[in-house]
């Protein structure tokens, strides 16, 4: 999980985000339904120019697994880090909305006040986790805190770094940016794997 340097708030989602907010907080307490939700528009932008403002951040990588590029395959969607069920208020804030893969919004309602946020001022990756190098996969740092420790684990299980074949094709993007003539890091799935491996 790469770091995130986040960018002010669009001034058309700001206007409306706690005003939508209460009023999916208040849907959503009648209904039950978090697949009623949907993404409101002012002055002519919505869910589209999220997902490109958002995706700018990121370079068009995934916020969580550093996926890339987003596109058929991959199919970004806007991740709400605290889930929107959970925290209706916040389902329409700028600093809850992230740029995600499909397989990491598998995380869906689960939530843990220790998942790390990767827009976080004290996040730094090489803080909280280590690299096997041969199977691709992120465990927990044994140099962290148990407190730290546990964060992580707490962070791969919810947003499956660890499934859905991400291992394997670490190692795999690893392999062909070795043999590649490209040395543009953000053109490359798993940034925070290959540069710490070259």
């Amino acid at each position: 999980m790469k770091k995130i340097t986040r960018t002010p708030a669009p001034d058309w989602l700001t206007e409306k985000s706690d005003e939508w907010g209460r009023q999916w907080q208040i849907k959503y307490h009648k209904i039950q339904d978090s697949g009623k939700f949907r993404w409101r528009r002012n002055r002519k932008k919505g869910k589209d120019d999220l997902l490109h403002d958002l995706s700018a951040i990121t370079q068009h990588h995934c916020s969580f697994c550093d996926a890339y590029p987003m596109g058929r395959r991959l199919q970004p969607t806007i991740e709400h880090f605290r889930p929107k069920t959970l925290f209706p208020l916040l389902a329409y804030q700028w600093d809850n909305l992230f740029l995600c893969c499909r397989r990491c919004q598998e995380k869906g309602d689960r939530f843990d006040e220790h998942l790390l946020k990767p827009d976080a001022d004290d996040y730094d990756f090489d803080t909280y986790f280590e690299i096997d190098w041969t199977s691709g996969k992120l465990k927990p740092s044994q140099t962290a805190s148990p407190k730290n420790q546990a964060r992580a684990e707490i962070t791969i299980k919810l947003y499956k770094l660890n499934e859905n074949g991400k291992p394997e094709d670490r190692v795999a993007e690893l392999e062909k940016f070795e043999d590649s003539n490209n040395p543009d890091i953000n053109e490359w799935s798993y940034r925070f794997f290959i540069e710490r491996a070259i």
